[in-house]
């Protein structure tokens, strides 16, 4: 899944510039704390999260890459590209006070002369990105995006539960068109459609399985929108929903000012195979025929059943480590880690370089980063562990997060819970589903050391 580079282009002129976004998540905490790391370099299967974007839009051919950070963050995260070792030009730009994806665009669109890749550094994907771009450099929209089949969880992990804000999407099952976007009501049996949808896209299908990447492709123009409209601070929540609508309500093309950055001459397009399975429809279902008269198009790649998800929540987080760590190819254990006697390492689990672990210990569906010091008769099921751990004799963890530098003292119970960067967990201690921090002052079982 994640290989050797793919074609290259002219990294002279670039096709795409992409923009990989690591903003502060507090949906995160306390994984984030200054105390732990950024969220962009949080560990998946013993790799920064950010290792798996830059790796798959390389592999895509896309070699000019910016990442937007915080202030907080941007010495770590530079120091991180300096001993990436990728082929693309990666710089790091410092956006502080900018949480959300059109307002970074819209300080950045000056920098960028061509088409815009906008990613967020959470993604895992096993969707080649030469394919998902396929699609936009055949049908030429405005705006391309990837949704994708929510996978069935592998356990989760920590404290709270998983949100799946999944909306109402429709596809127009002949062209690909994204041409609905509607958020919608747990309970609502009914979602209502208007007319003037039904008639422009009869053939629309409708699913509420699907959630968002966020990752988007942008035509030029549409940074110069952004620009002009600074009231669009969210492509997901603002931009998308917009450029979704007016395919089918003409209306809002001039009512939002969107037909004075419209290209003159929209290039016509002609289809000239059936391309349906890389766009995800269903077997025989091609692109069809378009009006190339349309003004504004929307297309979605849509991946079903495969390997695909965001580590914007600490469930969801634990379960891609789950799965990456499952599929990855080569040694489950670094060859620098020190086992001892008796103790099992399971097929889907991961050991990281120069951790020890005693005697009679148990890992299972779960990563222990590196510099780990594990003691005997120690089980840890379903978690992830980052470095320079030290877990004491007797440790029981399920369903675990535990951040650099914590203790956990012999004989501790955790189950669902969250340890936090330089925590320590006394002896005995025995807590479910609550998050130990160092700065908890009234947490009886959370205490810092130096």
């Amino acid at each position: 899944m994640f290989g050797s580079a793919a074609q290259l282009y002219d990294d002279h002129a670039p096709e795409f510039k992409a923009i990989v976004l690591t903003m502060s998540d507090s949906d995160m905490y306390p994984l984030t704390e200054p105390e732990n790391m950024p969220k962009a370099l949080l560990p998946i299967a013993n790799k920064p999260m950010l290792w798996y974007v830059l790796q798959w839009l390389e592999q895509g051919g896309i070699l000019d890459i910016k990442i937007v950070t915080t202030r907080e963050w941007e010495v770590e995260i530079s120091n991180y590209v300096d001993v990436y070792k990728g082929i693309a030009n990666i710089t790091v730009k410092e956006l502080d006070d900018v949480t959300e994806s059109a307002d970074a665009l819209r300080l950045l669109a000056p920098q960028i002369k061509s088409d815009v890749v906008v990613v967020p550094c959470d993604l895992i994907v096993d969707v080649p990105a030469a394919h998902f771009l396929d699609m936009f450099r055949l049908r030429r929209p405005a705006i391309s995006t990837l949704f994708y089949e929510m996978m069935k969880s592998e356990g989760g992990g920590g404290s709270s539960e998983a949100r799946l804000d999944v909306p109402c999407v429709g596809i127009d099952q002949p062209s690909s068109r994204l041409v609905l976007v509607q958020d919608i009501e747990k309970k609502q049996a009914v979602t209502s459609l208007p007319m003037s949808l039904i008639r422009r896209f009869p053939s629309m299908v409708l699913s509420n399985k699907m959630c968002d990447s966020h990752v988007y492709v942008l035509k030029r123009w549409v940074l110069d929108y952004i620009v002009a409209n600074p009231d669009i601070s969210s492509i997901q929540d603002d931009l998308l929903p917009l450029f979704v609508q007016a395919q089918s309500q003409p209306g809002l093309l001039e009512s939002n000012g969107i037909s004075q950055h419209l290209p003159s001459h929209p290039a016509r397009l002609v289809d000239e195979s059936d391309t349906s399975a890389q766009f995800g429809m269903p077997d025989g279902a091609g692109l069809g025929e378009l009006d190339n008269s349309d003004p504004l198009k929307v297309f979605a790649y849509i991946r079903r059943n495969g390997i695909a998800g965001r580590a914007d929540q600490i469930p969801l987080y634990c379960d891609l480590n789950c799965t990456v760590a499952r599929i990855t190819v080569g040694p489950r254990v670094d060859e620098r880690a020190v086992l001892a006697q008796q103790t099992q390492v399971g097929a889907d689990s991961m050991v990281g370089p120069s951790s020890q672990l005693g005697d009679r210990c148990s890992i299972k569906r779960s990563v222990v980063g590196a510099h780990c010091i594990i003691g005997k008769n120690v089980k840890i099921i379903n978690s992830v562990i980052m470095d320079h751990v030290t877990i004491g004799d007797g440790v029981r963890l399920e369903s675990c997060v535990v951040c650099k530098l914590a203790k956990i003292g012999d004989s501790a119970q955790l189950k669902d819970c969250e340890v936090g960067a330089k925590s320590l967990v006394v002896k005995g201690a025995k807590r479910s589903g609550v998050t130990i921090t160092a700065h908890a002052d009234d947490d009886e079982d959370a205490t810092e050391f130096v």
